[in-house]
């Protein structure tokens, strides 16, 4: 259930990859083949068989000397969201709006084959979304 909208900007970024999250599930065990690369996520919502983009992140902030602080995408998606870790949020959503799963798309958009900030591509991605909807993904609280 990928999302299209991303398509034009993502399609070039061939180390990737996505994993379902489900109440019961274990987010490391989901997350297990996501490389501690730099790169850019998002979540979508799936609920009676729609899908709808709710989330999207980055991993590997870059100091100004062109290195990276410590935190890439496997270790970003099992970090916090609004104060909790994000199992425990994930788990919170679900529950409360009765959602069937979540869906997480991972890019490496920083590696041998390109040279992409995280950040920039994130921007270019919210930039996308706010152009049609007019507001950010319901899970980003601000960018």
């Amino acid at each position: 259930m990928k999302n299209n909208l991303f398509n034009n900007v993502l399609s070039k970024y061939s180390y990737c990859g996505d994993f379902s999250f489900q109440t019961g599930d274990t987010l490391k065990d989901q997350s297990k083949d996501v490389p501690d690369l730099p790169g850019i996520y998002y979540i979508l919502r799936v609920k009676g068989g729609k899908s709808d983009l709710v989330y999207v992140g980055k991993s590997g902030t870059m100091k100004q000397d062109g290195n990276f602080k410590k935190q890439f995408l496997r270790k970003r998606i099992n970090n916090k969201q609004e104060g909790m870790y994000r199992e425990q949020y994930f788990n919170q959503k679900i529950n409360q709006f009765g959602i069937d799963s979540l869906e997480v798309f991972w890019f490496v958009t920083y590696d041998n084959n390109h040279r992409d900030i995280p950040c920039f591509v994130e921007g270019q991605l919210i930039q996308d979304y706010f152009n049609i909807n007019s507001r950010l993904p319901e899970w980003n609280k601000e960018f």
